[in-house]
């Protein structure tokens, strides 16, 4: 059976991308419309045309431009006619640059030329901006702008990697980590991730792997990714 959107609270929707579940894309009603989060790797376009047929795409939104996040944002774009939205930080390299930014020459090498379609950046995020209704949050490391969404009406927090939840439990994650080559600064990324710790998010959302439901759960794959 193709794979569906699947709504995991109030207008925050999961599409698995392949291989499944290990990359998504997030689709956000937003007040306006809906917002299409990461579009994954170049070859996904087919499932990206699944989940936005008959929707409103008013915004696509990155949380980083590394090649497995935005391989098909061009496409996207093009696709859905929506405006693309990403961090001030990252947005000159992916318009005209270098988003090699992996600390391993592996993956400077595999990962970032999957990112070889390239498109203006129509609005060019900071902390504080507002993304279908979340607030962005600066979550440098993994990638020098990564962001996060994070709506604290229902404590809902959306990232765009690790550490990775295996299991389809929301309360019983299972955890990969995120080697320390495919980080921009290992140890920044730690950190950025204990300091969300501190929105004390109930559901957290993920483009790699299954959501995570309560904070110390997701505090203890903080950890693990720390060590």
């Amino acid at each position: 059976m193709p794979p569906a959107l699947l709504e995991v609270t109030d207008g925050v929707h999961v599409g698995a991308l392949f291989p499944r579940h290990l990359f998504n894309t997030v689709v956000v009603e937003g007040p306006e419309g809906d917002v299409v989060i990461d579009a994954g790797f170049p070859w996904s376009g087919r499932r990206l045309a699944r989940f936005t047929k008959d929707r409103t795409v008013v915004e696509h939104a990155v949380t980083h431009a590394h090649g497995d996040h935005v391989g098909s944002t061009a496409w996207l774009c093009a696709h859905t006619g929506a405006p693309l939205a990403m961090s001030d930080v990252e947005a000159d390299d992916f318009e005209h640059g270098s988003v090699a930014w992996h600390a391993g020459v592996a993956a400077r090498y595999g990962i970032a030329p999957l990112a070889h379609r390239r498109r203006v950046v129509d609005r060019r995020l900071a902390e504080g901006d507002t993304v279908g209704g979340f607030e962005v949050v600066a979550q440098p490391g993994h990638s020098p702008g990564l962001l996060a969404f994070w709506r604290a009406a229902d404590r809902t927090l959306i990232v765009g990697d690790g550490p990775i939840n295996l299991s389809t439990d929301p309360t019983d994650p299972h955890w990969l980590r995120v080697p320390d080559a495919l980080h921009h600064d290992p140890a920044a990324a730690v950190a950025s991730r204990r300091r969300l710790q501190e929105l004390e998010p109930d559901l957290v959302v993920s483009t790699h792997g299954h959501p995570v439901r309560g904070l110390d759960r997701w505090a203890a794959g903080v950890g693990a990714a720390g060590r």
